[in-house]
């Protein structure tokens, strides 16, 4: 088993590296100066005023193949982690992170080239004509793609019920370090702001919008750990 483990943590640690890869391209779309009239993923005056880096685009496209890539030692973990005479739980796994991983990286550069389009677009066309422009190619283009997030909801949900039913090979105080529960945290933390009233900030594009890959990150380096010390109860 010390092999195994061996194997577990490498693969933890790619995977993590790979969830690094893909905040690359989140921070390159959500570090930007708030405004109170900023809405959803586009409309955000930074990007309407065309002063959105153009370098920003191939920085969120290059890293986020490699990442999207390396995402998929992260799915291998959480394949790995349930309990091999759950066969169906584990197909599940492996059909869901299939599915995430040949569609998370078209999301990701739509974003990407929308975010980009609206920038490159302010000096040609009025404000309310960008708007609609964008936000009607986003709207065209989604339906097809929520099979990307409905193969990453199966995916985090599988986990999460692998835990609650004790299927999982991990113990059940590694949940709090578990996806699920950190994408809530960070998608909670920007409403509860702005129920209190609080003017917009670039942490919460930061967390609303990373979320997902930053949850990855943390479950993977939580996982690499936690193998390494079953290494050393094995050695």
């Amino acid at each position: 088993m010390k092999n195994d483990w061996k194997m577990y943590q490498r693969n933890s640690i790619l995977g993590a590296f790979g969830a690094v890869l893909m905040m690359v391209g989140d921070l390159s779309l959500s570090v930007i100066p708030p405004n109170n009239n900023d809405s959803g993923l586009f409309v955000r005056e930074y990007y309407l005023s065309g002063a959105y880096p153009s370098w920003r685009f191939p920085l969120l496209l290059g890293p986020g193949v490699i990442g999207i890539a390396l995402c998929a030692f992260a799915v291998w973990v959480m394949y790995t982690q349930i309990k091999p005479e759950y066969k169906k739980l584990r197909l599940l796994m492996k059909i869901s992170g299939v599915i995430y991983l040949t569609s998370a990286c078209v999301i990701h550069y739509m974003i990407g080239s929308l975010a980009d389009w609206t920038s490159m677009l302010s000096p040609l066309l009025e404000r309310d004509q960008i708007i609609e422009l964008v936000q009607n190619q986003y709207q065209r283009a989604m339906p097809c793609l929520w099979i990307a997030y409905v193969g990453m909801v199966v995916m985090i949900l599988g986990s999460a019920w692998a835990f609650a039913t004790k299927k999982t090979i991990l113990p059940g105080k590694m949940f709090i370090f578990h996806i699920l529960v950190w994408q809530i945290i960070f998608v909670l933390v920007p409403d509860i702001r702005q129920a209190m009233g609080a003017d917009h900030a670039t942490l919460d594009y930061v967390l609303s919008q990373s979320s997902g890959n930053t949850a990855l990150c943390i479950y993977m380096i939580a996982n690499a750990v936690w193998a390494g010390c079953q290494r050393k109860k094995e050695s």
